[in-house]
């Protein structure tokens, strides 16, 4: 209905538009809870996410220092092997050099 003939009776045609407005406002009330709806859903969503994101972060942390514990531990035990395989690999030229000298003083005696 235009607004000159406010005091003209409603045609098919206003009665139309009118039934097609209030049907589009309905459906906007509704697609707007919807909307809020899903909005909030999200919202949660991503609030899990950081939450998770969070505990990752700090298990990795975690994770990665047990593991360089582990590789330190390992490191130290291996510098110590091989701090002993030296002293044993000098004890033994040096009893090798004392069993050469033996046999040559042996021999020596022998002659004697």
């Amino acid at each position: 209905m235009s607004d000159n003939n406010k005091s003209a009776p409603a045609t098919k045609d206003d009665l139309k538009d009118l039934a097609t407005k209030t049907e589009l406002k309905e459906l906007e009330q509704k697609l707007t809870g919807r909307i809020d709806s899903v909005a909030v859903e999200v919202a949660k969503t991503n609030l899990r996410i950081d939450r998770m994101e969070n505990n990752m972060m700090e298990t990795l942390r975690s994770f990665k220092s047990d593991i360089l514990s582990s590789i330190d531990a390992f490191a130290a035990e291996a510098l110590s092997y091989r701090s002993h395989d030296k002293l044993r690999g000098g004890k033994i030229m040096e009893h090798e050099t004392k069993l050469t000298d033996h046999e040559t003083r042996l021999t020596s005696l022998e002659t004697k």
